[in-house]
């Protein structure tokens, strides 16, 4: 069986990500509990760094899922299991983490996800990462002090979700190629960090779901990225007969 530069380059990536997902989750580990235990001792500027270690830490950690999801979906091996939940509920799951991300990168977060929007099909696990990529992106991509807004609403059979930034925008050029394996813009390449997975894992995630992705942009103004999942009552029937898979 031939393989093409970009599985060969996926393969050995999930080599090594899946050999750093212990080291990582330990320090992750350990820094909950210094944080916890010299919490009374440190100065602001400890506190401080404490925070951008865990941030790090935290983004290290997506980065190693995203890699990993992508390995399986090329293989045609990623699972989903789809339950009743709501989103507000899934973002509250990582509610704190994205607001320390936000904090430590001198952005506004503002969320607004009401609690009684229709319930959703929803794996929360890869939905939490695709959440957690698409806010990220919007910290990395605007400006210091810039605002970062997540909404949330109905949409026909759909919930629909998005993440809005005021920063650098995309240009029209690059549009088609957002979504695509390892795929980074040559503006940004060497000044933000990632592994050109997250969109192309959200998307397939987001799919996988029976949900769509969409992004708008002008250049210069901002993004924003949505995508639409199912609510939950509208695809029920066809979950209870294919046992809650993708």
């Amino acid at each position: 069986q031939t393989y093409s530069q970009d599985e060969k380059a996926v393969d050995f990536i999930a080599l090594a990500a899946h050999e750093l997902r212990g080291p990582i989750t330990v320090i992750r580990g350990y820094l909950d509990v210094l944080s916890d235990e010299l919490s009374e001792t440190l100065s602001a500027n400890q506190k401080e760094l404490m925070e951008r270690l865990d941030v790090s830490a935290s983004r290290l950690s997506g980065y190693i899922s995203n890699i990993l999801n992508a390995a399986k979906y090329d293989r045609r091996v990623f699972k989903i299991h789809l339950v009743e939940e709501k989103l507000s509920n899934i973002y509250t799951a990582i509610a704190d983490d994205l607001a320390l991300r936000a904090r430590t990168q001198g952005r506004l977060l503002s969320v607004t996800i009401a609690d009684d929007l229709p319930t959703i099909a929803a794996d929360r696990n890869t939905l939490s990462e695709v959440l957690a990529n698409l806010v990220d992106n919007a910290i990395k991509y605007s400006r210091e002090g810039g605002q970062v807004v997540v909404t949330a609403a109905v949409d026909g059979n759909f919930v629909k979700c998005s993440v809005q930034d005021f920063g650098i925008g995309i240009p029209t050029s690059v549009m088609n190629n957002l979504f695509g394996k390892f795929y980074r813009s040559h503006r940004s390449r060497s000044s933000v960090s990632g592994t050109g997975l997250g969109l192309y894992i959200s998307k397939a995630v987001v799919e996988s779901h029976g949900g769509k992705m969409g992004v708008t942009s002008k250049e210069g103004e901002g993004s924003v990225f949505s995508f639409s999942i199912p609510i939950y009552s509208t695809v029920a029937d066809k979950l209870a007969s294919s046992h809650n898979g993708n």
